[in-house]
């Protein structure tokens, strides 16, 4: 019938051996899903739904996930409010060093001027970004042609990432970045990507290029989608936009921060980039998923799928994102100091693709079941650990290490930001990662601080404890007079 075949080109769908018209307009409506699997996927969500808040009232209460690099994020917030835009490597404020692009820690500076509470707007941010995460996740499946239930089950496959759950429970910029990319990609999808949406998703991939500048496969996805359907114009005009607004950001930052932000990306970026470690890449990104069994899971069902997608479908967005978004995730861990908080990326594109595909060939009971499982998979570990990682009392160690030192107008040195911030001062080394690799290229710019070191110049050198605590504890026994 006429309407019946209107939907596979409503949904842009050019592969052979498609489902049946009335079929596929049952899944896009949630119906032809059993009502067992809707209840299966329900409880998995509520569950997981219910741990997270839990989870997110504990942790932003004891700051247990509130680690050295967001300290770094909020040193930079903290910056920018007393009118520093990047610190050059070696200054009167210290040292500099952070090779982070700026609009997250724009916005979040931005937010402590309007209300004063670093910790409040920062978690707020991320809890925010986290959210317009999953209602872009949930749009993108819809406007690919999927069902209700469909769009549900990846938000929840989201949700139940390792990578995600860290980004709701820290202060920093992964859940801002994927959540930009994702809005730029999800206004793509589909047929009608007039002039209008096209400039909407240049901005949106901007956006996200400016909060972290190796999101960049979404434009890559959508590009390749575009010319891979004829639509050669389109894709060179996405392109065009979406490299000049990438060109303003760069100009930006060297203009804003007078050409210090690019001294530091100098001596900072790349680091132990090499052809060794870039072959074995994928290894490192192997061993940074261990502990992560919700990304584990997404992406070895992700890697099946794309493995089984003919030659015709590979041209629909959801099979170029994960492919895109996996090579350039690939590349990141063949540099140093690369974690599983880069996998978040990676997660959104394999929960879609898994969907998608299960849309596809009319098997919605696998996506819904893959979802609960590794809803239930992930909840389960989270119970377990739950009091070893979320109940971690950071913030009463910070404060106990500002006690033993006491009031001082001397500098604090401290591995971790954070002491210096609860401190009331500026960190005086503001990453300490960085600092090394800047030490590798230009030995001399530790000569300030090792005078000072010798001078006993500090009020406390102040180490991160690896012990008792676990890994992100500080303890007042961790620093030295």
């Amino acid at each position: 019938m006429p309407a019946q075949e209107a939907v596979p080109s409503l949904i842009g769908q050019n592969i052979s051996h498609l489902p049946r018209a009335a079929e596929a307009g049952r899944r896009r409506d949630g119906c032809g899903v059993p009502v067992m699997s809707r209840v299966t996927l329900g409880v998995a969500g509520v569950l997981l739904l219910g741990l997270t808040v839990l989870r997110a009232v504990e942790c932003w209460s004891t700051d247990s996930h509130l680690e050295h690099v967001a300290g770094v994020w909020v040193a930079e917030a903290i910056d920018l409010t007393r009118g520093v835009f990047y610190r050059a490597p070696y200054g009167s404020y210290g040292y500099g060093g952070p090779r982070y692009f700026p609009l997250f820690f724009c916005v979040h500076g931005a937010a402590i001027k309007l209300f004063g509470a670093w910790r409040a707007t920062g978690y707020a941010l991320s809890a925010v970004s986290v959210v317009l995460l999953l209602v872009a996740v949930y749009y993108l499946t819809r406007r690919i042609g999927g069902a209700r239930w469909l769009a549900v089950a990846a938000c929840l496959a989201v949700l139940a990432g390792t990578s995600v759950q860290d980004a709701l429970l820290t202060i920093r910029e992964d859940a801002m970045a994927a959540m930009l990319n994702t809005w730029g990609v999800a206004i793509c999808a589909g047929e009608d990507l007039g002039r209008r949406r096209m400039y909407y998703a240049a901005a949106l991939f901007t956006l996200a290029f400016a909060v972290k500048e190796t999101t960049v496969f979404g434009t890559a996805a959508v590009f390749l989608y575009l010319l891979l359907n004829q639509r050669r114009r389109s894709a060179l005009h996405l392109l065009a936009l979406t490299a000049g607004g990438y060109a303003l950001v760069l100009a930006g930052i060297y203009l804003g921060s007078e050409g210090r932000a690019f001294e530091v990306f100098r001596l900072t970026a790349a680091g132990d980039i090499g052809l060794r470690s870039i072959l074995v890449s994928p290894s490192s990104m192997v061993d940074a998923m261990n502990g992560y069994p919700g990304e584990t899971i997404l992406l070895a069902l992700g890697t099946a799928t794309l493995l089984s997608t003919g030659a015709r479908n590979m041209r629909r967005i959801p099979p170029l994102l994960f492919l895109c978004t996996l090579v350039v995730t690939v590349v990141i861990f063949s540099s140093d100091g690369i974690a599983g908080n880069h996998l978040i990326d990676l997660q959104v594109a394999s929960a879609v693709l898994v969907v998608d595909w299960a849309f596809q060939v009319g098997v919605p009971d696998f996506a819904i079941g893959a979802s609960a499982a590794a809803c239930l998979i992930v909840w389960l570990g989270l119970m377990v650990n739950y009091r070893s990682t979320d109940t971690v009392p950071v913030r009463a160690q910070l404060k106990d290490v500002i006690h033993v030192i006491g009031r001082t107008d001397q500098t604090i040195l401290s591995e971790n930001p954070l002491v210096p911030i609860v401190a009331g001062q500026q960190p005086y080394v503001i990453d300490p990662f960085s600092f090394r690799l800047m030490l590798e290229k230009r030995p001399s710019l530790g000569e300030p601080m090792w005078q000072m070191l010798h001078e006993r110049r500090f009020a406390a050198v102040v180490l991160k404890s690896s012990h008792s605590y676990g890994s992100n504890s500080i303890r007042a026994s961790s620093f030295v007079m």
